[in-house]
């Protein structure tokens, strides 16, 4: 999702915004967003991490490193927007936490082409909690948030099986 809350390539699977709203042709964005770390990761840049403002020592630490290596580096940084996701903004720092917790944001790095999980999730929140919180989430069904859960999975798993 962008500034104007338009759809985007960044946008999740099933969130509702202003070019992809939900109704009753439509639950929302039916794609799940592209994974830019993965991407950029795929350039061969020498560091690349994801990062949320809910974490700030991650943060830091992955913005110290980068700093110092040779060459691009790439930080993904989950921000929560009130505005756009329709949330109180004195929830920010709890709604970045539920995106983590429930393994909807993973917290990484790649450094010289080697994956590290930063934050291991042992005992995720239902991915439930996480879209919940958020309007831009609320007219998801069962099935949907089902379907969200099996990615958020699927993907940690994948992630956890090459991580160092």
């Amino acid at each position: 999702m962008n500034t104007g809350i338009q759809r985007s390539s960044s946008t999740p699977y099933g969130a509702s915004t202003t070019t992809s709203p939900a109704g009753k042709k439509s639950f929302g964005e039916d794609k799940f967003k592209k994974d830019m770390a993965s991407i950029m990761a795929g350039h061969g840049i020498p560091y690349v991490a994801t990062a949320c403002v809910s974490e700030p020592k991650d943060l830091m630490n992955k913005v110290k490193k980068a700093s110092e290596i040779k060459g691009p580096a790439y930080i993904h940084v989950l921000q929560p927007c009130a505005t756009g996701w329709g949330y109180d903004p004195s929830k920010t720092i709890k709604l970045g936490k539920l995106a983590v917790d429930s393994k909807a944001w993973i917290l990484y790095e790649i450094e010289n082409g080697v994956l590290r999980v930063t934050k291991k999730v042992n005992n995720p929140i239902p991915v439930e909690e996480y879209l919940g919180a958020q309007k831009r989430f609320k007219h998801l069904k069962e099935e949907q948030i089902k379907v969200i859960q099996e990615h958020a999975d699927a993907k940690y798993e994948q992630l956890m099986a090459i991580s160092e």
